[in-house]
């Protein structure tokens, strides 16, 4: 005589959640992602490409010849200013830098700093600043900007 063994009634449960569990994790995958979409950095304006704080670690497409303004908030009067960190001078051009001071508020109050670029050969790059006082170094940094520039031709 055989003797079969059955699986106790929690124990077929939990089969059966893990079973169920998977597959929806699997069509949740499969399925399209709406959310997972890379949102563009940047807006143009004036046949430009703005970025801004807004578009901290997110990548921006721009066309050879194209010009990019990065806009960001600046108090020099603290001592501290925006600096490029890191760029790559063979596919961008630095065109400018200028502040801006506000135009109402109290003294100490922030401006907005605008670096202009130029893209000049297609590639892809880094785009990083740093938000520091330069005589103290790089143990002064409060804050950092970064973009990743898709160029193309």
């Amino acid at each position: 005589m055989s003797t079969t063994r059955r699986l106790p009634p929690f124990c077929r449960n939990l089969i059966l959640l893990s079973v169920l569990l998977t597959s929806i994790l699997l069509s949740a995958c499969a399925a399209n992602n709406e959310s997972a979409k890379i949102i563009p950095a940047g807006v143009r304006e004036n046949d430009r490409l703005v970025l801004t704080r807004a578009d901290h670690n997110r990548i921006a497409e721009v066309r050879v010849g194209e010009r990019i303004a990065v806009r960001l908030a600046e108090n020099p009067t603290t001592g501290f200013t925006w600096a490029i960190d890191e760029t790559n001078r063979r596919l961008l051009t630095l065109d400018g830098s200028d502040y801006l001071a506000p135009d109402v508020g109290f003294i100490g109050a922030k401006g907005q700093r605008t670096f202009q670029f130029t893209a000049r050969q297609p590639g892809e790059m880094m785009l990083q600043f740093k938000y520091w006082r330069v005589w103290e170094g790089d143990g002064s940094v409060t804050d950092r900007f970064a973009v990743i520039l898709h160029i193309v031709p």
